[in-house]
Formats: structure tokens, C-alpha cells, sequence
């Protein structure tokens, strides 16, 4: 998954505008931001600061690479994330998982033909 779609989903969990995104980011309008969800522009390294800065609770591994839960499980009481975002991480993993198996699913049944086509081999042998 991109970035550009990692920030998507962001925005979709925090349950906020891109303008709002954008706002506590600094950002005066969302332009940036627009460009960013629409594949224009790649975020460079100070708004990716910004955005973990701005949202503490969010996972830098899953933003920069895609790895992990897209919120930090934190033990301090203070800092922990909310049930509807162990949810929403949940749902993630489980919308992730679903995808994996589809592409698996599709591998498997590719070559199951290949190995059907090679097991019947050219006529005439």
C-alpha cells in the first residue's frame, strides 16, 4: 500500500476532514494535503514529523512503510488509544489479511492451471 493511501486511511480512522488534517499539521489550506492523497506529490520528511507530532498515537513504522498496527498500543493510561481504534486497527488487519489471501488464492489458482496444462503436455507423445 502507498503512502498516499496510508494517509487516506488516516484521515478516514481519525474520523476528520482532509482540510482538519491539514490544519493541525499547520497547514492553512489542504491543498498540500490534496496533492499528497492524490498520488501528485510525495510527502517529504518535515510533514511526515508533523503528522506524528500532531497525532502521537499513530504508528511511524505503519506510516512510513506500511508495517504494524496503524495505532500505537501503549500501556500508559494517559496516552492509550481509545477501543474505537483498537477496532478500527483490528478491522485494518483483518481488511489486510483478506487481501493477502485473495492474492494467494489467485496465485494458487494459476498455478494449479499451469501445473494442469504441463501434466497433459503436447499430443501425440
Amino acid at each position: 500500500m502507498t503512502i498516499h493511501l496510508r494517509l487516506q486511511q488516516l484521515i478516514d480512522s481519525l474520523d476528520i476532514s482532509v482540510l482538519e488534517f491539514a490544519r493541525q499539521l499547520g497547514e492553512h489550506r489542504g491543498e498540500k494535503v490534496y496533492h499528497i492523497l492524490h498520488g501528485r506529490l510525495k510527502p517529504r520528511y518535515d510533514t511526515l514529523e508533523k503528522i506524528l507530532v500532531a497525532y502521537p498515537q499513530v504508528n511511524g513504522d505503519w506510516l512510513l512503510r506500511g508495517e504494524g498496527l496503524m495505532f500505537k498500543l501503549l500501556s500508559s493510561p494517559s496516552a492509550a488509544i481509545t477501543t474505537e481504534e483498537r477496532l478500527r486497527n483490528m478491522e485494518f488487519l483483518l481488511f489486510q489479511l483478506n487481501e493477502r489471501i485473495s492474492l494467494l488464492q489467485e496465485t494458487n489458482d494459476q498455478l494449479l492451471a499451469e501445473l494442469s496444462s504441463l501434466n497433459r503436455g503436447p499430443k501425440g507423445r
